[in-house]
């Protein structure tokens, strides 16, 4: 045997060539001096355990962060599908904002009898089913931003122990009160950090 070519791919490349055959935009550094939905989350789990910080995560690439967009292009092909054997559409890549806070969302889509939806996709390494508390509070939250009360949330799963993997979409509908409670959490939290001199940059030094 000669092998005449070893070379790791740089699964970064691959999702953005997946992300420019479904039309997404071109991937394009978090904008660090708004407020985002995902960050505010975040932040409220820190306060809770009382470290009071505005969270920004790491932004840089990583081998499981692609992974996830490739998934999301093949997610979008299938909503694409799925919507228009229904008659109707679906729109990937939406960024909504409300009260200052902006939320990126995987995509909006149009159903009979529910109208226009939300739909987020995830990609996780465990068969559990169970969906995570993070998820639904970000969910909730798009639905606010989107003026919904529904969601296709689709999710795959991939697990060594047992090695296989598998994939499900389901639609949640959301009580108003739910949805408006999550919202107002979001807000609360962006108030109390503005309050600690806590935020993105431009918030910063504003304060």
């Amino acid at each position: 045997m000669e092998i005449l070519l070893n070379e790791l791919i740089n699964l970064e490349l691959v999702a953005n060539l997946c992300a420019i055959g479904v039309k997404r935009k071109p991937p394009t550094p978090r904008n660090l001096s708004v407020w985002h939905v995902t960050n505010l989350l975040r932040s409220a789990q820190l306060i809770a355990k009382g470290d009071t910080r505005y969270w920004e995560g790491d932004d840089t690439p990583s081998g499981i962060m692609s992974w996830g967009r490739i998934w999301e292009s093949a997610v979008d092909c299938y909503l694409q599908n799925y919507a228009v054997q229904r008659d109707r559409v679906y729109l990937p890549d939406i960024e909504l904002e409300k009260n200052d806070v902006f939320g990126s969302l995987d995509g909006l889509m149009c159903l009979p009898d529910l109208g226009w939806i939300v739909c987020e996709t995830k990609l996780r390494f465990t068969l559990n089913d169970e969906i995570p508390l993070d998820h639904l509070q970000q969910m909730r939250a798009y639905c606010h931003l989107a003026g919904a009360n529904e969601v296709c949330y689709v999710s795959g799963h991939l697990s060594s122990a047992p090695p296989t993997a598998k994939a499900a979409m389901r639609i949640i509908r959301f009580t108003g009160q739910s949805i408006g409670e999550c919202w107002q959490g979001i807000v609360n939290t962006k108030e109390y950090l503005i309050k600690q001199g806590c935020g993105p940059k431009r918030n910063q030094s504003a304060h």
